[in-house]
């Protein structure tokens, strides 16, 4: 048809050629219907609940996808021709404006759906049974309700008011809510499609009436008469006819007389088809410009609060305290295994969900009642875990025996593949030499057996990295469960920031004192103190001359960080310094600092657990984590007065080294891993922490340098402003549940 069309409007560009082909068939009506409001959209919201059904068929084929391509190409074909009318100086619409215009934004949704909605996610989607949407998801259907009752604009509390009220009737599972703003985004790029189309076609037919009027000598009845029956078959016949009237009204010569009469025949009231068509084109205008700011409205909405209020499911989790204030990742690494537990045992989301409270809320006894039992990744990540899967009659959970299983002969498996690797390595280096011609280098004989035995070394250091580094490619980084601490650290989860310092000079004591400032003004806490814990570095005799006046300065430059950055009245000080007398040690044949950092550490340790220095009440409750920690130190700090006075009932402690960055943030990060119940760690008669964690370790991560070397890419690993922005794999934490810790933490 469009070889036709090409015959019959031979001045037509190529975009108004490919526009009106007939192959595309007639543009589809757009996706618009009776507004609702917040009760009348309830209502439907039911009704609709009560007419979805569902069947699962994971085998079936995605249409979303291909049609969503061939919308964004029908959109980009609109767009061109809108754009080169534009350019020839014709008028255009509102809505051909919108669509000009914002095109960039339609064409960024075709990235952020496929981000948000993988084909794998999609398919395990419930999809409809009955038509007209048979065979789409659920949750499409669900979207196109609303897109359709609200002309394409988007309202949060009415979206709430109505998922709500749909799932009085049928219940949408977790993974449909979070769906929805990704299938949101997908109707309304098919609305605007449709939009598109309409708008771009109907010019385009009004173009090539207004070619015929121009050159009406070059087109008989008969050309025209076919000319319409092409553009009838593209559905935009009415409007080529309804310009031509507009174009020949006035005009009675004989040449017009027979089109004229031909025009009355096709168009019996023309007057009233134009009065159509400008209604139209306002409700179009208006549908353009709703569905635009809608895709900027859907990306800026906060949708853990929208799925929060409207999910079934969060409803009943947030009847716990503790999943109340849990963090959103924490939360949704529940939701996930709720959502597994719930596929495994053939059960809703919701009534695992109750389950799981049933468990959280009953009174601990046993064993439980030393664990975290009220809340949820004990139940479902943790020891609880095989009590809830028999709760949901799902008898032994294989997963959780798998788990244990592996950690059991983890030690075994990981000593084993490094004595095979080395081995196998040796004899690979021992057949490659002995074939060789000339292998002077590996002798026969007790020789040769010996430079094996040397190769042992450099060998097993190659097998360690391969094996480490299959491990952690393979092994997924557990995420700690956190609280959320939006408002900041709580006072009962204060925490003192620690940096461990020898003041050798001035010059390091004003770089030490600015690092503190920087650790501050990074994370301004006010349930966070910050520490000068500092010695004078190793002498010949207890004291030197210019001890006292390094300890000055680091005092008076910690005074002037508390005046510049005030407390509150009867708190203790923002910043404060620790310093320790010299001792002399034997091992060293010096005077230093009690067993130098680690002693540093230890003594705070006890300070924080025991009698705080230069406090006005002289003492502190004992942390029974800390006190557990605490052990007998030779050495206190120096009584400096309120310089030298812990904040009291501070559980926690963050030591950094003098290099150290701690980036925006962060410290409130590293307070809510610690301070969750599922993290806080629990020790038997033996004070080993059976339970939880003792020490925490983030990733440590070397800073961006100023030039870049080919050493520092291969090394340094990963490079950016803030090392904690993702989670990173260590061997031995994947492995045995426990890491080596390198001072900071």
């Amino acid at each position: 048809m469009t070889s036709s069309l090409a015959e019959l409007i031979p001045r037509a560009s190529p975009l108004l050629l490919a526009l009106l082909s007939a192959q595309r068939g007639q543009p589809q009506a757009p996706i618009r219907a009776e507004l609702f409001g917040l009760q009348r959209f309830a209502r439907h919201g039911r009704s609709l609940g009560a007419t979805h059904h569902v069947k699962t068929d994971q085998a079936r084929s995605a249409v979303f996808f291909p049609r969503l391509r061939d919308n964004v190409a029908a959109l980009r074909r609109a767009q061109l021709y809108i754009a080169e009318q534009a350019a020839t100086g014709y008028d255009l619409s509102p809505a051909a404006e919108w669509l000009l215009d914002n095109f960039h934004l339609i064409e960024a949704q075709l990235k952020e759906v496929r981000d948000g909605l993988p084909v794998r996610y999609f398919r395990a989607l419930p999809v409809l049974r009955d038509e007209p949407l048979a065979g789409l998801p659920r949750v499409y259907g669900v979207a196109w309700a609303f897109v359709a009752h609200t002309d394409s604009a988007f309202d949060v509390d009415l979206l709430v008011n109505y998922l709500v009220a749909y799932q009085e009737s049928r219940e949408l599972t977790l993974g449909e809510m979070w769906a929805l703003p990704t299938t949101l985004r997908v109707v309304l790029i098919e609305n605007l499609r449709r939009l598109a189309e309409r708008v771009a076609t109907h010019k385009a037919a009004r173009e090539v009436a207004n070619q015929v009027c121009d050159d009406l000598a070059a087109y008989p009845l008969d050309k025209v008469i076919a000319l319409h029956a092409a553009l009838q078959a593209r559905g935009v016949g009415s409007m080529f006819l309804a310009q031509m009237w507009q174009r020949l009204q006035g005009q009675r010569e004989g040449r017009t007389a027979g089109l004229l009469m031909w025009l009355q025949q096709q168009l019996p009231q023309p007057a009233l088809v134009q009065a159509q068509h400008n209604a139209n084109q306002a409700a179009d205008n208006l549908s353009v410009s709703n569905a635009i700011h809608a895709l900027r409205e859907i990306a800026g909405a906060d949708w853990p609060d929208i799925v929060a209020r409207s999910s079934r499911l969060m409803g009943l989790m947030l009847q716990a305290p503790s999943f109340t204030e849990d963090a959103t990742a924490t939360r949704d690494q529940a939701l996930h295994a709720i959502e597994a537990l719930a596929r495994r045992s053939g059960r809703s989301e919701v009534v695992v969900a109750q389950t799981l409270l049933a468990l959280m809320q009953a009174p601990p006894s046993g064993e439980a009642a030393a664990a975290p039992a009220g809340v949820a990744s004990h139940w479902l990540q943790g020891a609880g875990r095989p009590v809830l899967a028999r709760a949901l009659g799902l008898g032994f959970d294989r997963a959780w025996l798998w788990q244990r299983a592996v950690q059991r002969v983890a030690m075994p498996a990981y000593l084993g593949s490094l004595l095979l690797g080395t081995a196998g390595l040796l004899w690979l280096i021992w057949r490659v030499a002995g074939g060789l011609p000339q292998a002077e280098w590996l002798p026969p004989g007790p020789l040769g057996a010996l430079a094996l035995l040397l190769m042992v070394l450099p060998a097993s250091e190659a097998v360690v990295a391969v094996v480490n580094r299959l491990i952690s490619e393979s092994a997924r980084p557990v995420h700690l469960p956190r609280l959320a601490f939006t408002a900041g650290i709580p006072a009962e989860h204060r925490v003192l920031v620690a940096i461990p310092t020898m003041l050798t000079s001035p010059a390091s004591v004003q770089s030490a004192v600015h690092r503190l400032l920087l650790h501050h003004l990074a994370n301004r806490e006010e349930a966070a103190q910050f520490a000068l814990l500092s010695d004078w570095a190793d002498a010949a005799s207890p004291h030197q001359p210019g001890d006292q006046a390094l300890l000055d300065e680091a005092c008076a430059a910690v005074q002037a960080l508390n005046a510049q950055y005030p407390v509150a009245s009867g708190q203790p000080l923002r910043f404060i310094v620790l310093h320790r007398q010299r001792r002399y040690s034997e091992g060293e044949q010096a005077w230093i600092g009690w067993e130098r950092k680690r002693g540093k550490l230890q003594a705070l340790l006890a300070a924080m657990a025991g009698p705080t220095p230069g406090s006005a009440s002289g003492s502190a409750p004992a942390n029974a984590v800390v006190a557990a920690a605490a052990v007998t130190v030779e050495e206190g700090f120096i009584d400096l007065g309120d310089l030298s006075g812990l904040a009291p009932r501070t559980p926690y402690l963050v030591t950094l080294d003098g290099d150290t960055e701690l980036p925006p943030g962060r410290l409130r990060e590293l307070v809510s891993i610690a301070a969750h119940p599922e993290n806080r760690p629990q020790l038997d008669a033996d004070r080993v922490v059976r339970h939880g964690w003792g020490i925490l370790q983030p990733r440590v991560a070397t800073p961006l340098p100023e030039q870049t070397t080919p050493f520092h890419w291969l090394f340094a690993g990963q490079c950016g402003i803030d090392p904690y922005s993702a989670a990173s794999s260590e061997v031995y934490q994947d492995l045995f549940g426990e890491g080596s810790f390198s001072g900071k933490g």
